[in-house]
């Protein structure tokens, strides 16, 4: 195959772009995740980017054991049960994979990202929710529900804000796009970014405690995981070394020299497209 589409379905937007086999991406395009005729509308876009020989798909939530459907997301819960797989199959009449958004991004980040050479790669995906997935000796880990579980519900701030699963205190309560805009009063991820690029001093602090928060999230996989790379994508992740400088920082601070040395953490060299990336790299394997 020389180029397939690949779809990212997040929580706020659909990302789709044609995507050759090193990672490289055309014709960006995005339009909103909403139920209003949300497959057509989607089929629409696809079709105005021009020939491509398969579809790849990843989107935030839990994919069945056949990778069919997204079964649990209360963010879209109105697509779970959805048959994706079949709907772009009978549409375009072409080869079609679909994973979760965390174990795509994993994948893309590992093959042409910061995750090359790793043995242990982790990565996290910061959006609307929080994800992780990870890739150990090329493989995607799958220990539940077809991945990592949702390591995005780890706490980190006991007793702390809600999150829409009924999680307290948990990375996606505290770190998400919408956590850090409650945070901000309502401003927008974007706007935040802007305002910290022009050096913003409230808006800088918001981003170095969720990057705080985000370091105890890492910590508290590290333990476990043991990853060797630790990658952050997704929208908060623009934020760069304001959101990852104190990241390391309480990482170093909170876990043993044994748990610590020698990992890195890295914004992802995909950034928010690692999940539309590797949506489409299986279909080139």
């Amino acid at each position: 195959m020389k180029r397939v589409l690949g779809i990212d379905i997040g929580g706020r937007t659909t990302k789709l772009a044609l995507v050759s086999p090193n990672g490289a991406t055309e014709g960006i395009t995005s339009i909103e995740t909403s139920a209003d005729s949300f497959l057509e509308r989607v089929f629409a876009a696809a079709a105005s980017l021009g020939p491509f020989e398969g579809v790849g798909i990843s989107l935030a939530g839990f994919v069945n054991d056949e990778r069919t459907a997204m079964f649990y997301n209360p963010n879209i819960a109105w697509l779970q049960g959805c048959p994706l797989t079949s709907a772009f199959e009978e549409r375009f009449r072409l080869p079609v994979a679909l994973d979760a958004d965390s174990n795509a991004a994993a994948l893309a980040e590992y093959r042409v990202g910061v995750g090359r050479g790793s043995k242990r790669f982790l990565s996290l995906v910061i959006g609307t929710g929080v994800g992780g997935g990870m890739v150990i000796d090329g493989e995607i880990a799958r220990v539940a529900h077809g991945g990592l579980g949702d390591i995005g519900h780890v706490i980190v701030e006991p007793f702390g804000r809600e999150c829409g699963s009924g999680c307290r205190g948990c990375a996606e309560a505290t770190i998400s796009a919408p956590a850090i805009e409650a945070r901000a009063g309502g401003i927008s991820v974007r706007e935040l970014l802007a305002r910290a690029e022009a050096r913003d001093r409230a808006t800088t602090e918001i981003f170095t405690e969720a990057g705080r928060l985000l370091g105890v999230a890492i910590a508290s996989q590290a333990v476990i995981l043991f990853p060797d790379v630790v990658s952050i994508a997704g929208g908060v992740a623009e934020a760069g070394d304001l959101l990852l400088a104190p990241a390391r920082e309480a990482f170093h601070a909170l876990v043993g020299p044994f748990y610590r040395d020698g990992v890195v953490i890295a914004k992802a060299a995909l950034g928010w497209q690692a999940p539309l990336v590797g949506a489409a790299l299986p279909l080139f394997d």
